[in-house]
């Protein structure tokens, strides 16, 4: 019988590699002594509506996703990966001029990398009222968008950029780019395991001092996670205009 108590984790990061999310789930059901069940989904707004409507006690979650859980279920920020954040990335084909109205290819309006954009955009002297959105599902086909000639400027998150192939990136050229160090993913933790908070963040803090944690990171891409609480909070709504 699967567990009651259940995982999510943000699709963008499940699609890169989701054997390693498993791993990740098993490391900490050990170190808990408490079932789990992983529950991944493959879209951004299936993922958000399934935390919200169904009892879930750990989430691993994207900016935005975080400020909704933390406002609409009592979710408590935990730990982060250290030394990453996310930043969004506007990118255009070499040498095509830009219209004073754009057409804008965007994963999504509800991922913070799409505001982080469109403050790019203005800084661009681009006013994003004055702009036709097509948002594309996910980051790479907003930059794929662009290649194709569907859109003139593409907003891309910054590590799928740095993840594409070398030939994808000769097709495009980073016309702005954010700055503000202030958005990540992080743990969270809900508020009916409120009285496992600190041993959940003790557990992720510490996977880089165990071997077996090590090698969960490693795999994960991931140096270690810092400890994180609701002082986040404000930050993030503020870059979304909450």
């Amino acid at each position: 019988m699967p567990s009651p108590f259940k995982l999510s984790v943000c699709p963008h990061d499940t699609a890169k590699n989701l054997l390693g999310w498993f791993t990740l789930n098993t490391y900490l059901q050990r170190k808990l002594g408490i079932g789990i069940h992983f529950d991944p989904h493959d879209s951004f707004l299936d993922e958000r509506q399934a935390v919200l409507d169904r009892p879930h006690h750990v989430v691993y979650a994207n900016p935005y996703s975080v400020l909704c859980f933390a406002r609409e279920r009592g979710f408590v920020p935990v730990a982060r990966p250290a030394g990453i954040v996310d930043e969004a990335v506007v990118v255009a084909r070499p040498g095509v001029p830009c219209p004073v109205s754009p057409r804008v290819a965007s994963a999504t309006d509800k991922l913070i990398i799409h505001e982080l954009g469109l403050r790019v955009l203005e800084g661009l002297g681009i006013d994003p009222r004055e702009a036709e959105f097509n948002f594309a599902g996910n980051h790479l086909n907003a930059a794929k968008a662009v290649i194709e000639g569907h859109a003139d400027l593409g907003i891309v998150f910054n590590e799928t950029w740095n993840g594409l192939a070398a030939t994808t990136r000769s097709q495009l050229e980073v016309v702005g780019e954010s700055h503000d160090g202030l958005a990540f993913h992080c743990f969270m933790v809900s508020p009916e395991w409120a009285d496992k908070r600190e041993a959940i963040q003790g557990i992720l803090c510490a996977m880089h001092e165990d071997p077996a944690g090590l090698r969960v990171l490693d795999d994960l891409r991931f140096t270690r996670f810092d400890a994180v609480g609701e002082e986040i909070l404000m930050p993030l709504a503020a870059l979304l205009g909450r």
